[in-house]
C-alpha cells in the first residue's frame, strides 16, 4: 500500500508538521526495527505472540526487527498498542520536538499545498532517497569500523588496581585507522602516574604481548593487581615523578598482558546513527548462526 497523507495513522500525531515529520521518518526502516525489537523484549513477548496478536507471520515480524521490511502504515496503530508503546514513542520524541528550522517551514509549507497525487510522488522519491542512504550508511560501517574487545576493569597508572581477569567486559566498534586494526583490546586508565601522556580516564589500545622491549609502555599484572607503566630492565617506570619505580624480583609474580599501541581517539567512537546501524549487523549475525 502506498502511503498517503489520509492513510497515516494519526493517534496522538496531530499537527500538519507532526504528520509530515513522521511519515519521513516511517521510512528508515532499520531505526524503527531497533524500536519494535526493544519494546518486544520489554514487554516480554516473542515474535511468534507478537505475530499471532498482529494476525501476521513471524517472518514478518523478525525482518521488522533486522530492517529487511516495515510494517504496513495501517499496522502501526495496532502495533503499538500491543508493544505498550505511544505512536510518539514509535516514531521517536524528536521528531515532534525538536525545533524546526525556517527551512523545515518553508518545505513543509510547500508540501501542504501539493496535490494528494504530487505528495504521494515526493512521498516515494523520499523513501527511494532514505533507502540509498540506509544502503550506503550500512556499506560505510561494514568498510569503516573495526571490533575491539573493550576490558571494563581499570588498569591502573597508580599504585595498582584490582584485576579480575575472568574475561568481564564487552565487545565495541571504532572508527578503523592503522592502530586500531592492531588493538587487540581497550583498557581505561585509572591515575595520574603516566601523565603528560596517559591520563586518569584514558581508553588505550593495547595489542596482546608476553613481553616488551625497555622503553616501551604496556599493561601489567603483578599479584593480581594492574598497571600500565614504561618497562625498564630495573622495573616498572610512571612518567609522573612523584611515583616511585616499582621493583620486583624473580619470586613475584609479574606478567605482561601487552603494549599500549595508542589512546582511543574522541572521534573514534561511532555516532548514534552509526551504532544503530552496528548493532543491527550484529544482530543479523547472531540470527544467522
Amino acid at each position: 500500500m502506498k502511503p498517503t497523507d489520509n492513510s497515516f495513522p494519526a493517534g496522538n500525531v496531530t499537527s500538519l508538521a507532526e504528520r509530515k515529520a513522521a511519515k519521513l521518518a516511517y521510512f528508515n526502516r532499520e531505526k524503527y526495527g531497533s524500536i519494535i525489537r526493544a519494546a518486544r523484549l520489554k514487554k516480554g513477548i516473542n515474535q511468534p505472540e507478537l505475530a499471532r496478536i498482529l494476525n501476521t507471520s513471524k517472518n514478518y515480524v523478525s525482518n521488522w526487527e533486522v530492517g529487511k521490511a516495515r510494517p504496513d502504515l495501517n499496522m502501526i496503530p495496532g502495533l503499538c498498542e500491543a508493544l505498550g508503546i505511544s505512536l510518539n514513542t514509535f516514531f521517536g520524541q524528536a521528531v515532534f520536538t525538536e525545533e524546526l528550522t525556517s527551512e523545515d517551514r518553508r518545505v513543509l509549507s510547500n508540501y501542504h499545498y501539493l496535490s494528494q497525487q504530487n505528495r504521494q510522488v515526493i512521498d516515494q522519491l523520499m523513501a527511494t532517497m532514505l533507502d540509498v542512504q540506509a544502503r550506503n550508511l550500512r556499506k560505510y560501517v561494514q568498510e569503516n569500523f573495526q571490533r575491539v574487545w573493550y576490558d571494563d576493569l581499570k588498569t591502573s597508572a597508580g599504585t595498582g588496581n584490582p584485576l579480575d581477569e575472568g574475561g568481564h567486559g564487552v565487545y565495541i566498534y571504532l572508527r578503523a585507522d592503522r592502530n586500531v586494526c592492531r588493538a587487540d583490546a581497550v583498557i581505561t586508565v585509572s591515575g595520574d602516574s603516566m601523565e603528560p601522556d596517559l591520563h586518569d580516564g584514558d581508553d588505550i589500545l593495547v595489542q596482546y604481548a608476553d613481553a616488551i622491549s625497555p622503553g616501551e609502555v604496556g599493561v601489567f599484572v603483578a599479584d593480581g593487581e594492574g598497571f600500565v607503566k614504561e618497562y625498564q630492565p630495573d622495573g616498572l617506570h610512571s612518567h609522573n615523578s612523584k611515583y616511585p619505580v616499582l621493583h620486583f624480583n624473580d619470586d613475584d609474580n609479574v606478567r605482561c598482558i601487552g603494549r599500549v599501541i595508542g589512546i582511543v581517539p574522541i572521534d573514534a567512537r561511532p555516532t548514534e546513527m552509526e551504532q544503530a546501524e552496528l548493532d543491527d549487523l550484529q544482530h543479523e549475525a547472531a540470527q544467522r548462526h
